[in-house]
């Protein structure tokens, strides 16, 4: 808004030299000079504010990065600042280190950037990656059978054929087998056994420590669509990434939600039922 001004400042005072009742309200230099370094210290964080505001894709594993580069790089006194310019910045950066002062704040977005394929380690030093891996790690053994996906594949294949292994379809029967069918058991018995010999801590540890010495894709690739395209290489920390991802890294989301609330909500519509609203909302969210 405030580029905006300074961008339309001559058509302001030209219709403000016109208008002799709001003459008085015409910008004097000090005025553009406030307005300037105003906007010199806030217009390189809009692109950073808008992007993070965004909900129909992963954010709250760019938060960290994009702090850091904030703070370090964006908000960094330059020799052309002027003071206020300076002091906005100074301010504006002991906020942001107050807001995500949080101990629990901080172990997230660790938890959650690490998790990101984008960036995975490297944005942690050495001691301090082994505190979050020794935590995820933990985590991952809290996940319960459901969460962490064991058992599923040998349900859905049965669930697929429409029976079980000891109630073989009619098409299971006539259909000629193969050296995959025939092979296929074997292979998910070997499996399980293999998996058994080894605790789950292993299996835990080992599946974290290959995903931290992969390459880190490129910065515009979707990380859902990688965990989904790989969640049988890493099938516990594909749930684990599934639990962070989801999370916005603002309140954008929900304020746009109690905009949508209110614009349906209104005083000429007060009798609607609670149940009625929600499904209102939820059509005017979800519909193109």
């Amino acid at each position: 808004m405030v580029e905006r001004v300074l961008e339309q400042l001559p058509a302001i005072r030209r219709v403000l030299v016109e208008d002799k009742k709001h003459s008085h309200l015409n910008p004097t230099w000090q005025d553009v000079a406030v307005l300037e370094s105003i906007n010199a210290a806030m217009k390189p964080l809009a692109d950073f504010t808008d992007i993070l505001s965004g909900e129909k894709y992963v954010t709250v594993s760019s938060v960290k990065p994009v702090l850091e580069l904030i703070k370090d790089d964006l908000l960094s006194p330059g020799p052309d600042d002027t003071a206020l310019t300076a002091s906005i910045k100074q301010n504006m950066c002991r906020v942001l280190t107050e807001k995500y002062s949080s101990p629990a704040i901080n172990v997230l977005l660790r938890k959650a950037t690490i998790l990101d394929p984008r960036y995975r380690g490297s944005m942690e030093e050495a001691g301090a990656l082994d505190d979050v891996k020794h935590q995820l790690v933990q985590e991952l053994l809290d996940l319960g059978p459901e969460e962490s996906g064991e058992g599923t594949s040998g349900e859905s294949c049965s669930k697929a054929t429409g029976g079980n292994e000891d109630e073989p379809t009619a098409a299971a029967l006539t259909k000629k087998k193969r050296l995959s069918d025939l092979l296929q058991n074997r292979r998910a018995r070997n499996l399980s056994q293999a998996q058994a010999a080894f605790p789950k801590r292993v299996l835990a540890d080992a599946e974290l420590t290959k995903f931290l010495q992969e390459n880190a894709i490129d910065a515009s690739c979707d990380p859902l669509v990688w965990w989904h395209d790989n969640q049988r290489r890493y099938p516990l920390m594909a749930k684990l990434a599934q639990k962070y991802m989801c999370i916005c890294a603002t309140s954008t989301s929900s304020e746009r939600m109690f905009s949508t609330a209110g614009n349906i909500a209104t005083p000429e519509r007060s009798c609607l039922k609670p149940h009625k609203v929600n499904m209102l909302v939820f059509l005017a969210r979800n519909l193109p």
